[in-house]
């Protein structure tokens, strides 16, 4: 198969971290795999790998959009690639004379609008329902996503879908298991609750470890691995999540997970989180007690469950799809 990867969208946060290893695991394949992306990336690639950098002019978004459009259709017209997967929804607005697979990650701009600044929202509601009208296929990264998305949009429906988790052992390297280190929670996206979290941090009294608050400003990959390696638990209390994928991180490396009733994260955790029962300070503090007392067995039953998420796997169900449309 000869494959064109739409990644001039992953500059970072987990648009990059799926663009990284999704590619990453495909150089392992026989595909011939060309990507397309900002001349300015440092997206990690394979040598396998080809790579297009096209140069982005003024405002990122904007400029995005019309690189996109430009070039997309141009390398698709050079190459001949048999099929181009697309990470966002948000690619090119025109049509290609071969099958477009678009990723779907997740719908909060259409069902938390409130999150959202009315030029985003305007944004994505142009560029992803572009994205959605001309693609062949969807693939969401969750069942929540693909519910989700034929309920908001019904349109989409009639296109062929398919759910493809994402990997997590790209963190087998990581340092982890000791839950010696402080707990750890998100604060880079408002959904992320953090203020949430802070409140039932002062319901758990003297026996709280201390509370490091990730994503404000964004941390290196090292440094990311570094705090999941050394924390006593890792807190999500996320009212909106399209995947979750701290919470098969922190799993596949031995550390307990509290996860609000997020239906995405849990799917994915699979019921081997602590899970909250309502987004209260007092659901927050009891669930992490819950995880700090966790025994050796409940941690081992977790990273079992996580160590099913591989990228190998997340490229054979991608590959099955994109297969699918050709």
């Amino acid at each position: 198969m000869r494959l064109l990867v739409d990644a001039l969208p992953a500059d970072f946060g987990g648009i990059r971290t799926y663009a990284e290893h999704l590619l990453a695991a495909w150089g392992a394949t026989d595909d011939e795999v060309h990507v397309v992306l900002p001349a300015d990336s440092d997206l990690p690639l394979p040598p396998s790998v080809t790579a297009h950098r096209v140069p982005l002019t003024g405002p990122r978004s904007p400029a995005r959009a019309a690189a996109q459009s430009r070039h997309i259709p141009r390398l698709v017209r050079d190459l001949r690639p048999d099929v181009v997967l697309a990470t966002l929804p948000s690619t090119t607005m025109r049509r290609l004379d071969v099958p477009l697979v678009v990723v779907v990650h997740d719908l909060r701009h259409d069902l938390l609008p409130g999150q959202f600044s009315r030029a985003q929202r305007l944004l994505r509601r142009v560029s992803y329902g572009r994205g959605y009208a001309i693609a062949d296929a969807h693939l969401a990264i969750s069942q929540r996503t693909l519910t989700d998305l034929h309920t908001v949009h019904p349109s989409t429906r009639a296109t062929p879908s398919a759910v493809v988790h994402h990997g997590a052992d790209h963190v087998a390297d990581w340092p982890g298991g000791d839950r010696s280190g402080p707990a750890v929670t998100f604060a880079h996206q408002v959904n992320k609750n953090a203020d949430l979290v802070h409140d039932g941090w002062h319901l758990l009294g003297p026996e709280a470890p201390r509370l490091v608050v990730l994503g404000k400003p964004y941390v290196s990959d090292e440094e990311y691995a570094a705090h999941l390696g050394a924390a006593s638990v890792v807190v999500l209390a996320s009212d909106f999540e399209g995947f979750g994928l701290p919470v098969v991180e922190a799993m596949r490396i031995g550390v307990p997970v509290v996860i609000g009733p997020e239906p995405a994260m849990l799917e994915v955790a699979g019921g081997h989180a602590f899970e909250m029962t309502a987004w209260t300070p007092t659901e927050v503090a009891r669930a992490t007690r819950a995880a700090l007392a966790a025994d050796a067995r409940t941690i081992e039953m977790a990273t079992a469950h996580a160590s099913t998420f591989t990228w190998a796997k997340t490229v054979r169900e991608t590959r099955a799809l994109l297969g699918s449309v050709l």
